[in-house]
């Protein structure tokens, strides 16, 4: 279980992520979470930049879909006003809405090798979707100070899980969450 929880990638923001090099590593679709993800809990809307962001990475030729946990009106406003495919009450880290957004959602058919998730837990993103079997970006949440009740949960949970990934896969650790634990 503990392999499942350490990301192929890790990123301070969306906007350090270098998709072009991703693309030509051969990824195409992008499932990403919202909430601390894109935006913090406080924000509704994609500003400015983020629609920038969102412009830049469908010119590099990839596919872009939400993949929310929320089942708040927020995420159909958000999506919408993105003008962005999505799946909310996606129960991330069961597979359910990450495969829905994959075989439903997404306008073509993609490998699991071509699927990037980009998300800020490792509870529900990482373990999510490594379980399908899809490389995952971990993003260093947005706002954790906004976070809901089931987020701060998860929040404690990842710290008992951390300390035990960095004793048993320390290079791992090192590599992919020293910076996301305060390390």
């Amino acid at each position: 279980m503990l392999k499942k929880l350490i990301p192929d990638y890790y990123f301070k923001s969306v906007y350090d992520i270098p998709f072009e090099e991703l693309y030509e590593q051969g990824f195409r679709l992008i499932l990403t979470d919202l909430d601390n993800t894109l935006i913090s809990y406080k924000q509704t809307l994609p500003d400015d930049d983020l629609k920038a962001l969102k412009k830049r990475i469908e010119d590099i030729g990839f596919e872009f879909i939400l993949v929310s946990n929320s089942r708040k009106t927020r995420v159909d406003n958000f999506a919408t006003a993105y003008d962005i495919p999505y799946v909310k009450f996606s129960t991330k880290p069961l597979k359910r809405g990450l495969k829905k957004a994959k075989n439903k959602v997404a306008k073509k058919k993609y490998k699991n090798e071509e699927i990037l998730v980009l998300g800020d837990q490792l509870m529900t993103d990482v373990l999510g979707g490594k379980r399908c079997k899809y490389k995952v970006a971990l993003i260093e949440a947005i706002d954790k100070g906004t976070d809901i009740g089931p987020t701060r949960f998860n929040r404690k949970l990842e710290n008992f899980f951390l300390k035990r990934i960095k004793k048993k896969y320390p290079e791992e650790y090192n590599k992919y969450l020293r910076e996301y634990g305060g390390d």
